[in-house]
């Protein structure tokens, strides 16, 4: 019994030591890229990111946004159903989650969301813009 009390010891030890060793030495810098048809170049080696060609300017960004007025944003009131909310701003939203009674729609790109409407039992709950 004492020489596996022994050995559980040692390799809590071993285990202990090793968890150390792996965050003081160092470790070979790794670099990453990545790349698609939709988005623009990054690399990088977790210390860095480099944007290259292709990556919209903020102004860009925020051209790209729906056409949906203030005024229609102010309409949009707790207890209206997605119907009601389309009814208003004309665009459909993409339903970006759900779960059990829950929708949560977005309008916008997937770089810049516009505004975001969540929806409890198929009423509005709360929005954000």
């Amino acid at each position: 019994m004492a020489n596996i009390k022994k050995i559980g010891l040692y390799t809590g030890i071993l285990g202990a030591l090793a968890s150390v060793a792996a965050l003081v030495l160092p470790t070979p810098a790794v670099s990453h890229s990545s790349s698609g048809n939709n988005s623009p170049v990054i690399s990088g080696n977790g210390n860095n990111v480099n944007y290259q060609s292709g990556f919209p300017d903020l102004e860009t960004i925020r051209a790209q946004r729906p056409n949906i007025s203030d005024q229609q944003y102010a309409a949009i009131k707790p207890g209206m159903t997605y119907e009601q909310v389309l009814d208003i701003v004309k665009i459909p939203g993409k339903e970006a989650a759900s779960g059990g009674n829950v929708q949560v729609y977005t309008w916008g790109t997937e770089v810049y969301v516009y505004m975001v409407v969540t929806l409890v039992d198929g009423k509005v709950q709360s929005k954000s813009h």
